[in-house]
């Protein structure tokens, strides 16, 4: 049997659809007393490409207790100087960020997710709409 390009396209993009992981039941979500602690006065390291081990591709994020973020660039250093501000706050177990200035052509700019375990150290924070790649993180602090 030979597939003509097209149809394989469509198997190609039917098979990534049904193994996105945004579309696991809202039972694997964190609650948002779960989600609060991994937040609220927390740093996160974020792998948008989900790769937590390569230094060079992960970012620093305080989530501070006046709810204020500062997000800094892929690469740098916890301490670093922040590369954007902004606000984020909790919808039930939805966590909202909204940052001035970086983000945009990303996706990351404003953006809720719902926060899922992946194993004892890693989570992923799956945005509503499914406008953002699930990045990788694990909260320091």
């Amino acid at each position: 049997m030979h597939l003509d390009r097209r149809a394989a396209l469509a198997l190609l993009l039917i098979a990534f659809v049904a193994t996105r992981t945004d579309a696991q039941p809202p039972g694997d979500y964190l609650s948002s007393d779960q989600v609060k602690q991994l937040v609220s006065g927390r740093t996160w390291v974020i792998a948008w490409q989900r790769e937590l081990a390569n230094a060079a591709t992960v970012t620093h994020w305080d989530f501070k207790t006046d709810g204020t973020v500062c997000a800094r660039f892929a690469g740098g250093k916890p301490k670093d100087k922040c590369a954007d501000d902004g606000k984020w706050l909790l919808k039930g177990e939805v966590l909202c960020w909204d940052l001035e200035r970086i983000g945009e052509t990303y996706g990351y700019k404003s953006v809720c997710v719902r926060v899922r375990k992946v194993d004892d150290k890693r989570y992923e924070a799956i945005a509503e709409g499914g406008r953002l790649h699930p990045p990788l993180f694990y909260p320091t602090k």
